[in-house]
């Protein structure tokens, strides 16, 4: 007897996430593939890397699977959205480097022990809407919940809250603190007050 189950083409969660809230009934106008094309390239509410998009999206081409979220959908607009969309995306090579991207939460034991260079007076509910980020749990820690970001200076920075609802997101780094709080200012459009 089987299972029923399917394994997930690693391109599918990518796919998904392009193609979400878009009304795939017919073929999407220029203007949309346009602004898909800028908002994977900043990285703001598409939060991995340009490339991963972009791989996925030849990669779920080439699968001759389904490209579609919902049965109402039409597989025909799907398919050429996804071809217009690695078009422009070719002409707009090489990619410019995001602000600032996010590093996974294993990350944290670098910058544990580092100092605290200010606070964010924000709460994490509204920093992660800000920022477009989510905070992390650490193993084993259920107050504490991070948040590393590397600038594109090169800086790191690690975020650290210890509650949901309250504001005061403390903010440390390895670096220079002045010239990292100028630049996590500038980069992120997040206010910090210096410590």
């Amino acid at each position: 007897m089987t299972s029923g189950w399917q394994p997930v083409s690693a391109w599918r969660g990518y796919i998904n996430q392009i193609m979400y809230g878009t009304d795939l009934r017919s073929r999407v106008d220029e203007s949309l593939v346009t602004r898909l094309a800028d908002e994977l390239i900043r990285q703001r509410y598409f939060t991995h890397p340009v490339e991963d998009y972009y791989q996925a999206a030849v990669a779920g081409l080439h699968s001759g699977e389904s490209l579609t979220l919902h049965e109402n959908q039409d597989q025909e607009a799907a398919r050429d959205l996804l071809t217009r969309l690695i078009r422009t995306l070719d002409k707009r090579k090489p990619w410019p480097e995001p602000s600032f991207t996010s590093l996974e939460a294993d990350e944290w034991s670098r910058l544990r022990e580092a100092p605290i260079i200010g606070r964010i007076p924000l709460t994490e509910r509204d920093a992660q809407a800000r920022l477009h980020r989510i905070f992390s749990e650490l193993p084993g820690n259920s107050e504490e919940r991070v948040l590393i970001l590397r600038m594109k200076t090169g800086q790191e920075v690690g975020l650290r809250s210890t509650s949901f609802s309250k504001p005061g997101i403390e903010v440390l780094t390895h670096s220079d603190p002045a010239s990292t709080l100028t630049a996590f200012r500038e980069l992120t459009g997040v206010e910090v007050e210096p410590s």
